[in-house]
């Protein structure tokens, strides 16, 4: 029999304890068939990091809020997906361009839903499950635009700075010049910094909380997404976020989206 690791006896430990609602210690390691030392360790780290918690009476334990404000997390992450489908597909058909929906994980943007131009023949790297930098994409730079000083800086001093393409900002101030100038637009545009031959329109996605949770993009070869029509993709991509914000229940929206 293969031994489990302590990862996957905790993962166990959590089936238990959300199956039974309400156990103890020696209910849980008859359960389990686990050593009751090593079932008092792995309840002890799980109720010093507030994953569950332990009824001062009974001395039996049970799921804490903790996953309940996990579960939000996730459900909120999939409410976005689900909102901004129609509106995906709507900008697919106006522009005839590929769209994407991209969510944020510490220093990466991930793209989780997209709607391709099936006609196209370029293969761009903007693929649901890709991950890439915030700094050189459409969506990650309509991410950090909208951030606090302090974060944009720390993620700067933090960030590997590969030159991916000859266009991409790889100077501070620059990036700090062209965060100014998505706040004042209402979107971002990536001009071929992560890939020459692809422009990619960016606009920022809110919660309810006026945080910035997710980024709606419209991307293309720059022959057809021209730096002269890249202003009317731009504010019908500002206009369309704007949307899916405020089905999220943002109702602060400024005149550039912001």
């Amino acid at each position: 029999m293969t031994k489990l690791t302590s990862l996957e006896k905790a993962l166990k430990l959590f089936d238990a304890v959300a199956k039974a609602k309400n156990i103890g210690l020696r209910d849980v390691a008859t359960e389990l068939g686990f050593p009751p030392s090593t079932v008092h360790r792995l309840l002890g780290v799980l109720t010093a990091s507030r994953y569950l918690k332990q009824d001062p009476k009974t001395k039996k334990y049970q799921l804490s809020l903790k996953f309940l404000e996990m579960a939000a997390a996730v459900r909120e992450n999939l409410d976005v997906i689900t909102v901004a489908r129609p509106h995906m597909l709507f900008l697919t058909q106006v522009t005839s361009e590929t769209v994407n929906l991209a969510f944020f994980e510490e220093t990466e943007i991930v793209y989780v839903d997209q709607i391709a131009n099936s006609d196209s023949l370029l293969r761009m790297f903007t693929r649901v499950g890709t991950r890439a930098p915030l700094y050189c994409t459409g969506v990650g730079k309509a991410y950090l635009a909208y951030q606090p000083k302090r974060f944009v800086s720390e993620y700067w001093s933090a960030a590997c700075k590969k030159r991916y393409t000859i266009k991409t900002i790889v100077d501070e101030a620059e990036l700090e010049r062209e965060l100014e100038t998505i706040r004042q637009l209402g979107y971002a545009v990536d001009d071929e910094e992560m890939e020459i031959g692809v422009r990619c329109v960016s606009a920022p996605i809110r919660q309810h909380s006026g945080s910035v949770v997710a980024a709606i993009s419209i991307s293309g070869p720059s022959s057809r997404l021209t730096s002269e029509r890249t202003p009317v993709v731009g504010d019908l991509v500002r206009k369309t976020a704007a949307e899916i914000s405020a089905d999220l229940g943002y109702t602060n929206m400024g005149p550039a989206g912001t």
